[in-house]
């Protein structure tokens, strides 16, 4: 089963003082799933698809919401291609979005 894709970045980002280049996405959950929407309700954002994803990813990569939201698109689609992958939905994410299974 796939559990997690590394995501190569083509922009790091600056996390905690630290520079980052990859990034793990994670399978959601229903318990991601639930406590994402929990988190964009309590942003009073839960009507907004998009902040509702931001927060999954949050939760999969571990990365702050605040985080994710300055990223580039091609990233962020990056990382929405990699969880649909670990989640099951295919196609696979293509070399060019810069991502490959996690070690």
């Amino acid at each position: 089963m796939k559990r997690n894709r590394i995501v190569t970045l083509r922009e790091p980002l600056t996390v905690g003082g630290k520079e980052m280049t990859e990034v793990v996405v994670n399978a959601s959950t229903v318990g991601d799933e639930e406590d994402a929407m929990q988190m964009a309700v309590d942003m009073k954002r839960g009507s907004n698809p998009v902040t509702v994803e931001l927060c999954l990813l949050s939760r999969v990569t571990r990365l702050p919401y605040d985080i994710l939201r300055g990223m580039n698109g091609a990233d962020y689609t990056a990382l929405r291609e990699a969880l649909n992958w670990v989640n099951g939905g295919e196609p696979a994410p293509s070399p060019e979005t810069g991502t490959q299974p996690a070690a």
